[in-house]
């Protein structure tokens, strides 16, 4: 089902005043990647891209072209690990956040 207008602006909107939720998108993308998830991963690691408006400045940084990171973090993408790494740590080097893997506490 795509999703609302309403509810596009509605994330924006959070995304340019909220910088924990800009965090949170990153986060639970990376996550989702690691977990498996990976479609879901790259779409809300897409999302965050186009809520904040950062495509053309990660463009610059990767030296990549707008259409090749779209098609990457699109549902069909198939990035491999030296492909989506660097747009994961561009985003991560925007909100300032350093992505870790850490044990879970509930895990014995």
């Amino acid at each position: 089902m795509p999703l609302s207008k309403e509810f596009k602006e509605l994330v924006v909107a959070k995304a340019e005043n909220d910088p924990v939720f800009r965090k949170g998108l990153i986060i639970e993308a990376i996550n989702m990647i690691l977990s498996g998830e990976i479609t879901a991963g790259r779409i809300m690691l897409r999302d965050y891209i186009n809520a904040t408006g950062a495509m053309d400045d990660i463009c610059k940084q990767l030296n990549k072209q707008k259409p090749a990171i779209c098609r990457m973090l699109g549902p069909s993408g198939n990035p491999t690990l030296e492909s989506i790494v660097p747009v994961i740590q561009a985003c991560a080097d925007r909100e300032q956040i350093k992505p870790v893997v850490c044990i879970d506490s509930t895990i014995t």
